[in-house]
């Protein structure tokens, strides 16, 4: 009777072996089996009790504030690229790797006059209730915008999706007008600004990588060669990166089957990886010049690191980010995530470009306020009537010069030729 109830209500011993192998062959269970570990949570438990109990503000002293506030300095502790996101900023995160949010579909900017419609999306909400670009947003539902800051409108525009929102607008001649505009979920293309001019010269723009950013960069090649692309500008200034396999997408456009893109190598426990070239498309070999700036981070690197050191591309603009390590964010119980640094990336020639970034194969600098300049001008046509740029923003269209260097390297010169001409250039420039 006694050994039956051993084989009814208990474990079997070969079963408690193979719960014990799982749990100590898993780097993150083996913790359970660390002295260290329970000492450490106890000590954990005993300040997070008497936080509870004893501190002045027992609002600040929740269980949950608390936990969140520990997790948070926990992992910005670690690194700069380590972070804890509660639920509703793990919910945004996750929007944001998407490039979706829930909106109305607009860009606005603050400038002298007020905030500024800069760009609508093409059939968002927006556009559908009658927004332009130019318009000027004065109120949102009831509340008056004037003292308020970007963020702010943004916050009181954004809202579920489905439901509507009053916004009052002016327009450049100062006529009022309101609009009720139903919020949607706003799925922004990570892919911009695609053109081609006369002689063939080709431009594409990169905003982020997300899980979409191969297939929209085939369809955006594709239009470009059906319009006769010789040679094209791809340009990841001021993108901050996304996922890794995009990246890998992305460089295999321009490569042959089978080069080497990007190692990874972590921990003991994080066995090093290597991604190679997998092209769907036809073979691309025509000229490719790459545009990055010190906003240019992490996948972009990858990018533009990987087609630099093989050759396949020309680097313009200023140094980059400098972001060469890998990021995993970890889903919690509660849905909140842990974002914390994993491994670290490495070129095809064994360079890493943490901390150090890529130094382009031709330095254009561009300081502070030229670059505000230019992403303002990014969803502008600024050219066509300069007069009323001027009047809304507070300054005239600017030349982009890392571009214009970009596109004399399809002139044939050298590098050392166009580094001279830019040297001159810069000089002049510099007299009185």
């Amino acid at each position: 009777m006694k050994l039956k109830q051993v084989v009814v209500w208990g474990i079997p011993p070969f079963l408690l072996l193979i719960a014990l192998l799982a749990l100590w062959n898993n780097p993150v269970t083996r913790a359970y089996f660390d002295g260290d570990y329970w000492k450490a949570v106890g000590k954990f438990g005993e300040s997070l009790r008497l936080a509870h109990a004893r501190y002045v503000d027992d609002e600040k002293a929740e269980y949950e504030t608390l936990v969140d506030t520990a997790l948070d300095g926990m992992t910005s502790a670690l690194d700069r690229h380590s972070s804890y996101y509660p639920p509703p900023r793990y919910e945004e995160f996750q929007n944001d790797t998407k490039l979706q949010y829930f909106g109305i579909g607009v860009v606005i900017r603050k400038v002298e006059e007020g905030i500024l419609i800069a760009r609508v999306f093409p059939s968002g909400p927006a556009e559908v209730a009658g927004v332009r670009p130019g318009d000027f947003v004065a109120k949102v539902e009831k509340t008056s915008v004037t003292n308020l800051t970007l963020s702010q409108v943004s916050d009181l525009i954004k809202g579920e999706e489905g439901t509507t929102v009053l916004v009052g607008l002016r327009d450049v001649v100062g006529d009022a007008r309101e609009v009720k505009v139903t919020r949607g979920r706003i799925q922004m293309s990570s892919v911009d600004d695609v053109r081609v001019d006369s002689n063939g010269t080709g431009y594409l723009r990169l905003e982020q990588f997300t899980s979409r950013t191969g297939d929209e960069l085939r369809v955006a090649l594709a239009d470009l060669e059906k319009d006769g692309v010789k040679r094209l500008i791809l340009d990841l200034r001021d993108n901050s990166g996304g996922l890794l396999s995009a990246a890998v997408e992305v460089v295999s456009e321009f490569l042959e089957e089978g080069k080497l893109v990007v190692s990874i190598k972590g921990r003991n426990n994080y066995p090093e990886r290597s991604y190679h070239s997998k092209p769907t498309g036809p073979s691309r070999s025509y000229p490719l010049v790459i545009l990055i700036n010190e906003g240019s981070a992490s996948a972009s690197e990858i990018v533009a690191g990987a087609l630099g050191v093989s050759g396949r591309a020309r680097l313009v603009g200023e140094k980059s980010y400098g972001k060469g390590s890998v990021q995993t964010v970890f889903g919690l119980e509660d849905e909140s995530g842990l974002r914390l640094t994993t491994a670290m990336y490495y070129l095809p020639d064994g360079s890493t470009i943490h901390e150090s970034g890529i130094i382009p194969h031709l330095t254009v600098p561009c300081d502070e306020e030229m670059e505000g300049k230019l992403r303002i001008q990014r969803f502008q046509d600024a050219f066509s009537d300069p007069e009323s740029f001027e009047k809304l923003f507070g300054f005239a269209p600017v030349r982009d010069k890392q571009l214009q260097i970009g596109l004399s390297l399809f002139s044939g010169k050298s590098l050392k030729e166009i580094q001279g001409q830019l040297e001159a250039q810069e000089a002049l420039e510099g007299n009185p």
